[in-house]
């Protein structure tokens, strides 16, 4: 009987949730098995002829696992029928004042463990057959055998004290079955709130936690946002490893993303060699274009001199614009959050058209702006989807001491 080697027989075809069950099933049936084998030649060695019927009762205990293949409630229920005919048998012979009855609970509890509390019918059925069986045997089962006092009152202490550690054994892992799969879901509720947490802005976030079927979408009349673009991305990506240009990217987002915490703003994005940021959203913000402005010129100085992985200059246009966006999450189990507004196209249209290592606002932006900051008349240009255009550079700031407060 190879199988007995594997505790996984007949159990593979069927889920996990099920197979975890008929498992359990497998090593009830060959505990079951290894402790009758001892019993059956112990009383074989003291002269009993009641050891043959104890090895039929292993033999049986042993063809559990092969049910499986009958479906996940054959192997089980067999188990229960057997446990409650044998315990029938042993205490119509030797008489109920041994204690043997008690194993009924042990064997309820058994069933109800290895048939699952989805059965509900079932899990009704096997503790009622069980204390039903204890009370006919009440009537019916001699309450004393012609064994010696001694051997009577040891039996009793034995089967008592057996009884109530099996049940204590399989209350015990049920409970620790429990109590893991509750350690789990905590575990995946937190990695994925934390997983939120990093996707959305933490107000965002915690909408939806509290609220999964909430729509979020939120305008939002006074903000601002910038783009930022590295120039040459194209060229540098078609001839640099995979490696060295993850690499890069990461070292360049990390840094950015480090610089946008500090400024208590909002990242929106980042889309292959373009970086979004959105000041005034989700919180409003009434100095939006100060703040991002601020944060601008200390993305501009820290990338001020960015090589990629093959040492060749890289050089960063950024643009700004002001005005009312929508922001909200989109998609389900990838879902994102984003903003949209004629703001966002402009502050596209302000990158796309700006100069490398400079920053270039639309009008409301600039507008927005006080003497805090040094501007740079550009003129007008011609912006594609908006015509003509009087934009200004950002170069710098007037008092480098009176930095704008963060968010």
């Amino acid at each position: 009987m190879r199988y007995l080697a594997n505790i996984h027989y007949g159990t593979e075809a069927y889920p996990e949730s099920v197979a975890r069950r008929l498992r359990a099933t497998n090593i009830v049936a060959w505990s079951s098995v290894g402790v009758l084998g001892l019993f059956s030649v112990w009383r074989l060695l003291d002269g009993s002829a009641h050891w043959k019927y104890v090895a039929l009762v292993a033999i049986l205990y042993s063809i559990a696992p092969l049910l499986h293949r009958f479906g996940s409630l054959t192997a089980p229920l067999y188990l229960v029928v057997l446990a409650y005919s044998w315990l029938f048998a042993i205490s119509m012979i030797v008489g109920i004042d041994g204690g043997t009855v008690f194993f009924y609970l042990v064997a309820a509890a058994l069933g109800i463990a290895l048939l699952g509390s989805e059965n509900l019918p079932l899990s009704i059925l096997v503790p009622a057959a069980g204390a039903a069986a204890m009370i006919v045997l009440r009537f019916v089962a001699p309450r004393d055998v012609t064994v010696a006092p001694v051997t009577r009152y040891g039996n009793f202490i034995v089967n008592t004290i057996g009884a109530i550690s099996m049940l204590y054994a399989v209350v015990f892992y049920v409970v620790r079955q429990l109590t893991r799969a509750e350690q789990r879901a905590d575990r995946e509720r937190q990695r994925s709130e934390k997983l939120l947490l990093n996707i959305l802005p933490p107000t965002v976030a915690e909408r939806l936690m509290s609220n999964p079927g909430e729509t979020i979408a939120d305008a939002f009349p006074n903000a601002s946002v910038l783009f930022a673009d590295m120039g040459g991305f194209t060229a540098m990506s078609s001839d640099t490893t995979p490696e060295e240009l993850v690499g890069f990217l990461n070292r360049v987002y990390t840094s950015l993303d480090s610089l946008v915490e500090r400024h208590g703003l909002e990242k929106i994005k980042s889309a292959g060699d373009a970086y979004i940021v959105v000041s005034g959203v989700p919180r409003a913000t009434p100095d939006h274009a100060a703040a991002i402005a601020d944060l601008a010129l200390d993305m501009r100085d820290a990338l001020a001199g960015l090589v990629d992985a093959r040492a060749r200059h890289v050089p960063v246009r950024y643009g700004i614009a002001s005005g009312p966006v929508v922001a909200g999450v989109v998609g389900t189990s990838k879902f994102f959050y984003d903003v949209w507004g004629d703001a966002v196209n402009t502050a596209s249209r302000m990158e796309a058209s700006s100069e490398p290592g400079r920053i270039q606002l639309a009008p409301e932006t600039r507008r927005l702006l006080d003497e805090r900051f040094e501007l740079e008349d550009r003129g007008v240009i011609e912006v594609r989807g908006k015509g003509p255009m009087q934009t200004w550079f950002l170069k710098g700031r007037t008092r480098p001491e009176a930095r704008p407060s963060a968010g």
